[in-house]
Formats: C-alpha cells, sequence, structure tokens
C-alpha cells in the first residue's frame, strides 16, 4: 500500500514538472522608437495660416529645404519609425529578433512666410 502511494506522488510530480517544462516561458518585448514630426502636432498645422517659423519652431529644422519654379519654399522632414521586437521562450531558449524600420517625408510647401499645403511621402 506505501509502495502504491509513493509510486502515485512520485508520478504526479513527475507529471507537473514535465508540465511546467513543456508550457514553459514566453516573453514578448517590443521597443518602439519615433523620429520626426508627430502626427498629433501635424493635425495643428492649418493651410494658409500656420507660419514658417511655427513649423520651425515646433519641427526643428528640415532635413531638406528646396525653392521650387514658383517661387515656394518646400521643407522636408525625414521621420523614422523603428522597431524592434524580440520573442523569447523558455524552455529551450529560443531568441527570436524582429526589427523593422519604417521611413517618411513630410513635406510643408511656404509661401511668403505661411503654410499653403503640406503632404507625406514615402
Amino acid at each position: 500500500m506505501k509502495l502504491q502511494k509513493c509510486s502515485e506522488r512520485v508520478l504526479l510530480v513527475s507529471l507537473a514538472m514535465m508540465g511546467v517544462l513543456i508550457a514553459g516561458c514566453v516573453v514578448i518585448e517590443t521597443d518602439e522608437h519615433y523620429t520626426g514630426v508627430d502626427n498629433k502636432m501635424l493635425k495643428e498645422v492649418k493651410c494658409g495660416q500656420t507660419t514658417k517659423d511655427w513649423i520651425v519652431a515646433t519641427f526643428g529644422e528640415p532635413s531638406e529645404q528646396s525653392m521650387t519654379d514658383r517661387g515656394t519654399e518646400i521643407l522636408r522632414y525625414k521621420c523614422t519609425r523603428k522597431k524592434d521586437n524580440q520573442f523569447v521562450m523558455f524552455p529551450p531558449p529560443i531568441v527570436i529578433k524582429d526589427d523593422g524600420q519604417v521611413v517618411h517625408v513630410v513635406a510643408f510647401e511656404v509661401k511668403d512666410g505661411v503654410v499653403k499645403r503640406y503632404w507625406k511621402e514615402t
């Protein structure tokens, strides 16, 4: 009788340990960085009202500036979204990394110191 209870306990403990090993542990980490024109602040821009000075004060110096044949100035801001994902599973230790980067440009057309229009370039 004692031998049967002991072997039942050993079996139960063994099953519990196997369950822990099979289930393991999963860790997912995501790290995201964004540089450039913030969409929330971009909604504040009003064509025909917002000034070039406000654009530069809010978003900083543009990545590129150019003049057009029509006498307008184009301010371009390079925007980068970098995402680092890491998936880790134990046991056995398995690590999967998924890094991505998306780049786009936000451009403002300015005439006489006032924004006439703006757009995103991909």
